[in-house]
């Protein structure tokens, strides 16, 4: 498995397994065993993919992560704090990661990931300020960030903050992150952790010359999400050429779309690692991810999907500015679905 040192003592698996599907699984309002869930993943840390990206807001994720860390102490877990706009008290801050480390079930969590609703409003330093705190206090191991656009991260970063990665969208149909983000990650020596690099399995080979599922198809949280991006990166037909670019490319390999759709970005300058998603239970793609692995691809193959990439629109703005300003790309394609969205 190849593994790439994200900050000193914590080394990761440069393929990661997301478990925010747990929270579209859980969105009738019953929880998946955490134990049952665990069973599923196990094949996944048998082959190797021992680190889990997780969240506050992923319904029982840090729970089922836990669970896994008990049986493999080798795991590594990832988690994100998304905290409510205005909050900035140490008691708030604090609270936030004694909830995280006791649902994981650890003195220390691995990676805490950061995320601000909005810049302006001073709160979101002030919540780094506690954090770097607790991190020296031992309870974090290692501090990121996560949907920062360029400006913001860099600043944080002149501001003296001890961040070592942010978590951003990247892929064939969002190459954001390849623009101002690439060179603050060059300047500062950070890294990427990549997300929606499959576009919530948009970018596979089942959509390929399929119709167009528009938003009233039964698409997933992750499905809906990113039928907006490709709404406003040309629209379904022109995402259809850089279908048929990956399968030209997969085809001289013997692989998938979805192999070649993830491999893309990490083989972008600053990227740590790319994050694809599981649901326990029912998927996780451990076949194709074992064929990732060991896949790397050419100075020809690269670009071509380049070339692919550039006739569509370019996503508007800097990363996690879907999360900040219209047109929100989300699956509802507001904020109603996340956390404090409704004090923002």
């Amino acid at each position: 498995m190849e593994t790439i040192e994200l900050a000193p003592e914590l080394r990761i698996s440069r393929i990661l397994t997301g478990l925010w599907q747990v929270a579209d699984q859980e969105k009738d309002g019953a929880l998946l065993d955490p134990e049952r869930a665990a069973d599923a993943l196990e094949p996944m840390v048998e082959a190797g993919f021992t680190t889990f990206d997780v969240a506050d807001h992923y319904g029982s994720a840090e729970i089922i992560a836990g669970r896994v860390l008990r049986r493999h102490p080798e795991a590594r877990i990832l988690t994100k704090w998304v905290a409510d706009p205005g909050v900035s008290s140490m008691d708030a801050v604090r609270a936030a990661v004694d909830r995280s480390r006791e649902r994981i079930g650890t003195d220390r969590l691995d990676l805490l990931q950061f995320h601000a609703w909005r810049y302006e409003d001073p709160a979101w330093r002030k919540c780094l300020e506690h954090l770097t705190r607790l991190r020296d206090d031992g309870l974090i191991g290692q501090l990121g960030v996560t949907n920062f656009d360029a400006a913001h991260f860099d600043l944080a970063l002149r501001s003296g903050f001890p961040l070592v990665s942010n978590q951003v969208s990247f892929s064939l149909l969002d190459r954001r992150a390849a623009g101002a983000m690439r060179l603050v990650c060059e300047t500062h020596g950070v890294r990427l952790l990549a997300y929606g690099s499959l576009a919530g399995g948009l970018l596979t080979d089942r959509w390929l010359c399929a119709f167009d599922p528009r938003l009233t198809y039964g698409l997933t949280w992750s499905q809906a999400k990113y039928r907006r991006f490709i709404a406003v990166a040309g629209g379904w037909e022109r995402f259809q050429g850089v279908l048929r670019v990956a399968r030209q490319v997969a085809d001289r390999r013997g692989l998938s779309i979805a192999n070649v759709a993830a491999r893309f970005p990490l083989e972008q300058p600053g990227v740590a690692g790319v994050i694809l998603g599981a649901r326990p239970g029912r998927s996780d793609h451990l076949h194709d991810n074992r064929r990732l692995a060991s896949l790397r691809l050419d100075r020809r193959a690269l670009a071509e999907l380049e070339d692919a990439a550039s006739e569509l629109d370019p996503i508007p703005g800097d990363c996690g500015d879907e999360y900040r300003r219209p047109p929100y790309l989300t699956a509802t394609g507001d904020l109603s679905q996340h956390p404090g969205a409704e004090r923002r």
